[in-house]
């Protein structure tokens, strides 16, 4: 399942990519050499009209070869024919290097517009913390368990989730507070001097949940025992559970044992035999342990929403997933923030694919909707190679009101190839660094 969710992800995102090339190419009269899934060397295709459709040896991508387009592929002559890329008019090249782009931005939004819609809003409707994690950001800010965040930046939050919007938010500079404390009230600083320490945007800590059940996954032994949304578990093997945190520890202490559940549907008590699967999972001090896992997401409140709100929020959804990879790459240049902490290449993509996969498919389509706005805002970036760096190079064009020599081109295009494949390289280093350091 997990090799499958990683094929389909990334075929998805560069055909998608592609096709907004190639269909930008066909409507201003280019004509199309080689569309490919994947760089050379070419595997296997056929070729239909003046198109060979090809899948390719290296997975990293893929390309729209068109007649008469000095680009990565180095090719150098042209015949000035009509159907030929540098042929066009410099408005009509501008749609065809943009096609990607605006291809893998408009899959996005209809993606998080389709998620939207599809499953309404889902909102954590809790600010009392029910757990810490040790050593992390959060125990540094002050927080214990049973605090009541009540305000953030000055702001009232009801919801776990506006905690965590504001907390992005205020990344890099001081972020306050207001917390209830039993009977007091205290304010609680994160300071951006702390930003530079490693993994200090992750808020390490959990609301206080109810035991009360979410997402059901199919498959796994929670659905096949035929707990639904909604029901609350109030014991577990015969220990009374009081929260989620009480409940998830009990199901961990059985992977592959058989044990009794006991919950409440519509204030009816049930009870339920069921075995959870065994988890193999890292500790705290990196030994390998086994739990147990029954395949069941906390309980959130769902909020059904208009076409027009999950349109505004498909919208409003990809331009945040692009201005946070803005601000990401901007804390790694300026040294905020390490590589390790903020890139991620291929390794990492079909690790989070896997996950996404096992989580559900509605986890696997945020999934595709978050990395289609990030490759629609990497490819966009003005270096020689990527869809932006030809927008320059035309923009240049356009401003002198005639193109660059075929040699300064070259020189260009071999200089940003050179760049792109270190970068590439360099991400995979840090993906191998990531996964096994």
């Amino acid at each position: 399942m997990s090799f499958l969710a990683i094929i389909f992800v990334f075929g998805l995102l560069v055909l998608i990519h592609e096709f907004g090339h190639f269909i930008a190419a066909k409507m201003m009269g280019v004509r199309v050499e080689r569309f490919s899934i994947g760089f050379p060397p070419r595997l296997f295709g056929k070729k239909i009209g003046d198109t060979d459709y090809c899948i390719s040896a290296i997975p990293l991508g893929g390309y729209v070869k068109m007649s008469g387009m000095i680009d990565e592929s180095m090719d150098t002559e042209t015949t000035g024919a009509d159907y030929e890329f540098n042929s066009k008019p410099v408005w009509k090249r501008v749609v065809i290097i943009s096609g990607g782009v605006i291809m893998n931005f408009i899959l996005a939004v209809l993606v998080l517009t389709f998620l939207n819609y599809s499953k309404g809003k889902s909102v954590l409707p809790y600010t009392e913390i029910g757990l810490v994690g040790s050593g992390g950001t959060a125990a540094k800010i002050g927080f214990h368990p049973g605090d009541k965040i009540l305000a953030v930046n000055g702001r009232p939050v009801e919801t776990w989730n506006q905690i965590h919007e504001r907390f992005l938010e205020g990344l890099n500079d001081d972020i306050v507070f207001k917390v209830q404390r039993g009977e007091q009230t205290l304010s609680l600083t994160f300071k951006k001097e702390w930003f530079n320490e490693e993994n200090s945007e992750q808020l390490d800590m959990a609301p206080n949940l109810p035991s009360k059940v979410g997402a059901v996954s199919p498959g796994m032994p929670a659905g096949k025992a035929g707990l639904m949304r909604g029901d609350e578990i109030i014991e577990i093997a015969g220990v009374p559970v009081a929260d989620w945190m009480d409940m998830t520890e009990e199901i961990r202490k059985y992977p592959g044992k058989e044990i009794t559940i006991k919950y409440l549907r519509n204030g009816q008590e049930m009870v339920a035999a069921i075995k959870p699967v065994e988890v193999l999972e890292t500790d705290s001090s990196g030994a390998q342990i086994t739990v147990g896992k029954i395949g069941i997401g906390f309980y959130s409140v769902h909020y059904p929403v208009s076409l027009g709100e999950a349109i505004e929020e498909g919208f409003n959804g990809t331009f945040a997933m692009i201005g946070m990879n803005a601000r990401a790459i901007w804390w790694w240049i300026s040294g905020t923030k390490s590589a390790r902490e903020i890139i991620g290449g291929p390794i990492m993509i079909a690790k989070m694919a896997g996950d996404a996969a096992e989580a559900g498919w509605d986890q696997l389509w945020y999934l595709i909707a978050a990395l289609s706005a990030v490759l629609a805002f990497f490819n966009i970036l003005p270096i020689p190679a990527l869809d932006g760096g030809h927008l320059l190079l035309l923009i240049i064009e356009g401003i002198r009101r005639k193109p660059l020599s075929t040699r300064a081109k070259m020189t260009i295009q071999q200089v940003g190839m050179a760049v792109l494949l270190t970068f590439i390289v360099f991400v995979i280093y840090v993906d191998l660094k990531r996964l096994f350091f």
